[in-house]
């Protein structure tokens, strides 16, 4: 008890020490990436330390309480053979058949529930969440114990060290199953984490040049666009300003060939507008949605300025702004990025967002960027406790897959079947856990529709973050395995 406590004391100190370090540095590096500033963001705070030390204390005083039970009700030569003992337990093949098909159909349950949560609500996750942690379990408890099974008795099992493997896959199926279990619901929520974050941060450049004409409107006479690439739109657009009231010249509007924005189905939420050239002679010009936005923000207003389209301007009063369109925000962004803060040093207009798919990308980035950040942020966190916790799990059991290997080099396998044996042996401890939690993810993703164009956009990108992540702590763990599992032992010759 005393040991437990001691031990877990130190661990808690230096993971809120070590963690608190790598939150700031990780926290500020993924920042830098995604581009966005998280206001108020602390690294510690006490209510947070004090929660930590009182949950892990509760948890290292339970696991203490549990093992004191256990020891005394084992005794001493049971527990100098305790890892000599085989730990595999034999199911009955029926019990076996109707526990494994059961979880399959609770597991498919939970896929087929996920996207209904929007409808759900609370309700609807908290049972998908229970009915795929238990279908998880006797999936990797009892349907893959099924697959072993049929693999023992199959041709395409007996073939080269394919019984040897599924031999290691059955004894350890009863001791990894709850291990697995865990870590496919964190690879899960990992993979959706950071795909929902990788959404947000491909999907908010997308969904603002989708719904304005321009890229980015301009009154500074100082802005130089000479820097951005690729530019499929330029003019210089004349206006008057007078009682709250914005003139555009008719004109000039036409030679400017200014786009705009038309919603061809009104009545469907999701639907895409359309981008066509503005019309200065069609009935209602003047409610134009560009020409109402240029209006209101050449006026200082949030909305509701007027528009007047005119046949001339005052020669004496006649002020300009530029309009810029590119074909790719992301290409642009550090010039845009400038422009845009030069012009709202230029006018001073506080909070008003500056018209075009630019600023109302940076008003999408203010809204989303810290759910973009949490989501990246906790998917990695959850990424590395899990890839940790499995391979740490892997190599505990070093001593006695060492003893099984040397069998192996006794009756005759090579050196590199061996090695290949390893890999193999590792990778389907990795390989499972990876394949339920991207199902998780996949059938999961529905339920962010209700807050996301297509929730699936990041998807590639978070595979391919998490698979390079989890692939690296795999060849760490094949590495270390190997050189602990196939290294000569040592035999001492007695006396004679």
């Amino acid at each position: 008890m005393r040991e437990t406590l001691f031990i877990g004391s130190i661990a808690t100190t230096l993971g809120i020490l070590v963690g608190a370090g790598l939150t700031k540095l990780s926290g500020q590096t993924l920042m830098d990436l995604i581009g966005i500033k998280v206001k108020h963001r602390a690294v510690l705070t006490p209510k947070a330390i004090l929660i930590t030390i009182v949950f892990f204390l509760i948890v290292f005083f339970l696991n203490g309480m549990y093992n004191r039970w256990r020891l005394k009700r084992v005794d001493t030569l049971t527990l100098l053979h305790a890892d000599e003992t085989v730990k595999a337990k034999t199911e009955k093949t029926g019990r076996q058949v109707v526990l494994g098909l059961l979880g399959l159909l609770i597991l498919g349950g939970s896929y087929a529930l996920m996207p209904q949560i929007p409808k759900l609500q609370m309700t609807g996750m908290v049972i998908a969440l229970i009915l795929n942690g238990i279908g998880t379990y006797l999936f990797v408890g009892q349907t893959l114990g099924l697959i072993t099974n049929w693999m023992r008795h199959a041709d395409f099992g007996q073939r080269g060290l394919r019984l040897f493997l599924n031999g290691q896959l059955r004894f350890r199926l009863s001791e990894y199953k709850r291990i697995l279990t865990m870590i496919s619901v964190l690879f899960g929520l990992a993979l959706g984490a950071i795909s929902v974050g990788q959404g947000y941060y491909v999907s908010l450049p997308k969904q603002a040049q989708e719904t304005n004409a321009v890229t980015l409107m301009m009154r500074n006479p100082n802005a130089e666009t000479s820097t951005l690439k690729d530019v499929t739109y330029q003019a210089e657009i004349k206006y008057r300003l007078h009682d709250g009231q914005v003139d555009f010249e008719k004109q000039n509007l036409a030679d400017a060939k200014v786009p705009t924005l038309k919603y061809t189905q009104p009545d469907d939420a999701n639907a895409k507008p359309k981008k066509e050239q503005l019309n200065v002679n069609a009935a209602h010009a003047d409610e134009d949605y560009t020409l109402t936005t240029w209006a209101a923000y050449l006026a200082g207003v949030p909305f509701g300025a007027k528009v007047n389209l005119v046949e001339q301007l005052p020669k004496n009063d006649v002020k300009t702004f530029k309009a810029v369109s590119v074909r790719d925000m992301q290409a642009n962004q550090k010039p845009l990025e400038k422009l845009y803060a030069g012009e709202l040093r230029y006018t001073d207009h506080g909070n008003l967002m500056v018209p075009g798919a630019y600023g109302n990308f940076v008003m999408l980035k203010s809204i989303f960027g810290g759910l973009e950040f949490m989501s990246v942020f906790l998917g990695i966190a959850f990424l590395v406790m899990l890839a940790s916790t499995l391979m740490f799990k892997v190599l505990s059991n070093v001593s006695q897959d060492r003893q099984r290997y040397q069998i192996l080099k006794m009756i005759g396998t090579t050196p590199s079947a061996a090695r290949v044996s390893t890999i193999k042996d590792v990778g389907i401890l990795f390989f499972i856990p990876m394949v339920i939690g991207v199902l998780d993810t996949v059938f999961g993703l529905q339920s962010f529709k209700p807050i996301m164009v297509d929730p699936y956009i990041g998807l590639g990108n978070g595979l391919m973050i998490v698979g390079g992540v989890y692939l690296l702590y795999f060849v760490i763990t094949v590495f270390i395995y190997q050189r602990l599992v196939l290294k000569k032992i040592k035999t001492v010759k007695a006396w004679t």
